[in-house]
């Protein structure tokens, strides 16, 4: 059994929304999807106005509304990630998910995984779990497609705790939860 108490932090959330929504690998092709229709809108622009010849007479302003829309497409190609960390911070900053950050006990046994703060008590077996993704400083167990518990690694005091922790996920979760995700995509 391994027994960990902490509360998720905003950055915490900020990046799992971060990750669930921009940074996760099957999340590329949307990523790919979304700098396509960035280039492809503005450089049919562009086609357009070269095409018409809409600035026949000059050459100079033509050039200069091309620089403009290359850097306007630039800033598009940037924007898609700030979006998403926009929307996180005001998931963070509403008071009616202030229960997201309250101090939490995690009992992870070979039963299952009990939850417990100050206002509920929940149990999931294991096999409530979908998916398990982690990256350098998480693990997001997944009880639907958006809805995960978050684990810091930060909140392993010990090396041994971890690595009981990483047995339990490896013994209980269904290979599908594992790396079946990774197979469908």
């Amino acid at each position: 059994m391994v027994s960990v108490k902490f509360a998720i932090t905003a950055d915490d959330y900020m990046e799992y929304y971060m990750y669930m929504m921009w940074d996760a690998p099957d999340r590329k092709k949307a990523r790919l999807k979304y700098y396509l229709r960035q280039v492809v809108i503005n450089g049919g622009i562009i086609a357009i106005l070269l095409y018409t010849q809409f600035f026949r007479s000059s050459s100079l302003t033509l050039y200069i509304y091309i620089g403009i829309l290359a850097v306007v497409t630039v800033l598009q190609l940037l924007n898609g990630r700030i979006n998403a960390k926009k929307q996180a911070e005001k998931i963070t900053e509403d008071d009616d998910n202030r229960s997201f950050f309250l101090e939490t006990t995690y009992d992870i046994t070979d039963a299952g995984i009990t939850r417990k703060d100050e206002n509920i008590e929940t149990k999931y077996q294991w096999n409530a779990f979908v998916r398990k993704e982690e990256n350098a400083a998480y693990y997001f167990l997944f009880t639907s497609g958006i809805q995960a518990i978050i684990f810091p690694k930060r909140i392993f005091k010990t090396v041994e705790d971890k690595k009981q922790f990483e047995k339990l996920l490896s013994q209980h979760l269904s290979f599908d939860a594992e790396v079946g995700h990774w197979m469908k995509k």
